[in-house]
Formats: structure tokens, C-alpha cells, sequence
């Protein structure tokens, strides 16, 4: 497997973010929540200094790296939700970069990596038809809920 690290992305990069975002391919999944999502450059300093800059143990946002190719090809993030008393996950690889294992390696990192900042519970809720969920349930998540609209997943770290 080509290795994948988490990295820390710089302010000036936040165009692979907004690349990522705005392709619909690569949103395809969130067809249900709207698509594909406008990330302009007038609101990456603002949400970089939430994200990003200032760790306060809530929120956790890297871009997946891809050391061999050089290249990034996903983010992976978590932050702390009331409503699912606890810390939802993230892991978005793009498009192209998909089937190649990237995913998983990024979910199995994003566990790690919050487990070193002392969370010791992720959650995501997967739309229902999203295929991702198998990634998930193959990487130590349990399915807790389950509706129409979305699976409620959830791993003890």
C-alpha cells in the first residue's frame, strides 16, 4: 500500500479543500444533503482559524497525503456534536483517487490520531445508499441506528 499520512494543511492550500468540495463526482455521495458545497476564498481564514489553527480538542481537520504520488488526495476530520454526544468523523478521498485503499488507510489514521488527542468515541451517520458504510464496518465501526435517511456508526477507540 502506498503510504498516506495525515497533514496539516497550510492556509494557501485550502484550494484542494475547495476543489474537493465544488466536484461532483466527489460529492456524489452527499446527493441527499445537496451535493456538491461552495467553499469560497473569502471564508478560508475564518474557517482555517477554527479548523486548523486553534486546537482546542473539539475539532481535528488534516488532508490525506499521498507520499509516493505527492499528491493530496482526501481530508479527514472529526469534531465534537452534542446532539450524538460525542465526535462525528469524516473521511473524504476524492474521486479519482478512490478504490486504492486511501480511504481506509485515511479512517485508520483519523482513529489513531484521535485517540492520541484522548477521544475515546467516533460516530458518522452515512446516508443509507452511501456504499461507504462497508469501509467502515470493516475497520472496527458498529452499526448503532439505522433509518431511511441515514446509518449511525460507531467505534470505541
Amino acid at each position: 500500500m502506498d503510504t498516506i499520512v495525515l497533514y496539516r494543511p497550510e492556509l494557501g492550500e485550502l484550494g484542494f479543500r475547495q476543489n474537493l468540495l465544488s466536484d461532483p463526482k466527489t460529492m456524489a455521495y452527499n446527493h441527499a444533503y445537496g451535493g456538491t458545497i461552495d467553499f469560497p476564498q473569502e471564508r478560508w481564514a475564518d474557517w482555517y482559524a477554527r479548523w486548523v489553527e486553534t486546537e482546542t480538542g473539539e475539532r481535528f481537520y488534516r488532508y490525506l497525503y499521498h507520499k509516493a504520488g505527492g499528491v493530496f488526495v482526501g481530508e479527514a476530520a472529526y469534531y465534537y456534536d452534542s446532539e450524538f454526544s460525542g465526535y462525528v468523523c469524516d473521511v473524504l478521498v476524492s474521486a479519482q483517487y478512490r478504490g486504492r485503499g486511501f480511504g481506509r488507510a485515511g479512517l485508520e489514521l483519523l482513529c489513531t490520531a484521535a485517540k492520541a488527542n484522548g477521544v475515546k468515541r467516533l460516530v458518522d451517520n452515512i446516508a443509507a445508499d452511501n456504499p461507504s458504510v462497508g469501509l467502515f464496518l470493516s475497520t472496527g465501526f458498529c452499526e448503532r441506528f439505522r433509518n431511511e435517511e441515514y446509518i449511525l456508526v460507531e467505534k470505541e477507540l
